[in-house]
């Protein structure tokens, strides 16, 4: 399955419509050797359709910077989500944190998209949430799994290190894969 198939297959078995945003085609997706794990898409990237740095979303914007800043360029990842659906309010204005069965019922969804990328080299678990997923890759791919913080702004404001952090973890990876 290609990735747009993987999203299709989601909102058909799932009963949901633009709640479940695409890839970025911006970014090189199936062909990369980077997979960046969030935890579920925030209201502008249901907006827009897709999972995006263009979105007007400050952490999609800090990620992208975050990225930039390590000499990792867009043709190397693909970004998604540990969940793939938006699970916030109903007006669509604010995200809820992702519960452990919010986890377990996105995993579902994990085996299609790694069997869709041929070169990966390594999962980027994004933010606590997407962690919780760190055993269950270990058991369905021989890619290096790391994690890192989340790009959001309560996660800078708490601990205003974690930028730069990322950027170490993204050079150290770029440098060694």
């Amino acid at each position: 399955m290609t990735f747009a198939e993987i999203v299709e297959f989601i909102k058909t078995e799932k009963g949901l419509g633009k709640d479940v945003p695409g890839f970025d085609l911006s970014n090189g997706n199936e062909k990369v050797k980077y997979l960046f794990l969030l935890e579920a898409p925030g209201p502008k990237a249901v907006d827009s359709g897709q999972i995006s740095f263009e979105n007007r979303d400050p952490s999609a914007k800090e990620f992208g910077k975050q990225l930039a800043d390590a000499g990792i360029s867009r043709s190397e990842i693909a970004i998604w989500n540990i969940v793939p659906w938006y699970i916030g309010n109903r007006d669509g204005t604010a995200i809820r944190a992702a519960e452990g069965e919010d986890v377990r019922e996105g995993m579902k969804y994990l085996p299609l998209l790694l069997n869709a990328m041929p070169n990966l080299k390594c999962v980027v678990l994004v933010g606590g949430a997407a962690r919780r997923a760190h055993m269950f890759l270990s058991r369905l791919t021989t890619a290096r799994i790391v994690s890192c913080h989340h790009p959001s702004m309560r996660v800078i404001n708490s601990n205003p290190k974690a930028p730069e952090e990322n950027v170490e973890l993204f050079r150290f990876l770029k440098a060694t894969l």
